[in-house]
């Protein structure tokens, strides 16, 4: 990897390189379009947001297993390539590791990470209409820390569910990039 801060081109690289062509790619790209569409609701930069979310996951593979690394393992392996703010938020976007952050984009990437888990596994149909209605436990199932994930972050930074749904319904669905199945 060079120097300097990370561009999209060496991000998406980077995910190729350590993600493959897997639903966890496709994922993280995904996470990556959220970030992007909800930095300026907030005053943050576009493009640093989206490059946070595409990767947020970069170790999801190499630590096999061991959550209490994931997202500690990626921001070491990016250090000094993104701000700080930006290594914290991957560092505490799933809190397993310990790792606990209130700023705004720290946060959005939980919101962000949350809804796509949430698109992924209720399907996009039933997640912009449980935005929409503002009805999320509804539909997280086995989920059900979503609702605060998702619903609480919202709530905190001034975005509204309905927000939500429109940009969700903007997105191209996750999934590979032929199209097929993300089944486990």
């Amino acid at each position: 990897m060079t120097g300097g801060r990370l561009s999209l081109a060496e991000a998406e690289r980077l995910v190729t390189e350590r993600l493959g062509e897997t639903p966890r790619a496709a994922h993280s790209r995904f996470v990556g379009l959220v970030m992007q569409q909800l930095a300026p609701a907030l005053d943050a930069d576009p493009l640093l947001w989206r490059i946070v979310g595409l990767v947020h996951d970069l170790d999801y593979f190499a630590v096999a297993g061991d959550w209490s690394r994931h997202g500690l393992v990626a921001s070491e392996w990016l250090a000094g390539r993104l701000p700080r703010d930006a290594l914290e938020a991957i560092m505490a976007h799933d809190h397993r590791t310990g790792v606990q952050s209130a700023a705004a984009m720290a946060e959005m990437l939980r919101l962000a990470d949350g809804l796509a888990v949430l698109d992924e596994h209720a399907g996009r149909d039933r997640t912009i209409v449980a935005l929409r209605e503002g009805v999320l436990e509804t539909i997280t199932g086995s989920r059900p820390f979503l609702v605060e994930i998702i619903g609480g972050t919202a709530v905190r930074h001034g975005v509204a569910l309905s927000s939500l749904a429109t940009l969700l319904a903007d997105l191209p669905r996750q999934g590979p990039p032929d199209g097929g199945s993300m089944a486990p």
